[in-house]
């Protein structure tokens, strides 16, 4: 019968390989979610905004903020993460260690080599989501023969090998 099946350790395997499945298949589902280019584009929007609010750069920096709202910033910015983990990874790792993961996070970006280094990745994703490349390949194609590559260097064009 059924039941007893379940009570089989090949049946167990069975059981937790299709558990694995689901959950991977859901993890892989959600990591598509949070990085297709429609997301992209909201998050460089919501980068845009926090820089240039209105499009507008201020006219002088903001004011520096007090520890309280240093603590509060961390602590809403904590929940908005916390939000965007799938139900799924935070019953199988539990709250405090999520919690803990995102305020290790946090922390990390308040160090200026890190944000330099994630920015340096994240312009290297976007102009490869934008594939820059084709347009540069196109752009040698259609240079002439008689282009040398010091004039291919000054327009910004790297000779092909």
């Amino acid at each position: 019968s059924r039941v007893t099946g379940i009570s089989d350790p090949r049946g167990q395997e069975s059981g937790h390989t299709g558990l694995c499945a689901n959950v991977n298949e859901k993890l892989k589902v959600q990591v598509a979610n949070l990085t297709c280019p429609q997301r992209w584009l909201q998050y460089l929007r919501l980068l845009q905004e926090s820089i240039w609010p209105g499009g507008v750069l201020p006219k002088c920096p903001r004011p520096v903020r007090t520890q309280e709202q240093k603590v509060a910033a961390e602590r809403q910015a904590l929940q908005s993460l916390m939000g965007i983990l799938p139900d799924i990874v935070v019953e199988i790792l539990g709250v405090n260690r999520c919690r803990l993961s995102w305020s290790l996070v946090l922390e990390s970006l308040q160090q200026p080599l890190i944000n330099r280094h994630l920015i340096y990745c994240l312009w290297d994703i976007i102009l490869e989501f934008l594939d820059l490349s084709a347009s540069v390949e196109e752009s040698t194609v259609t240079t002439s023969a008689s282009d040398t590559p010091g004039n291919l260097k000054r327009m910004g064009v790297s000779p092909q090998p």
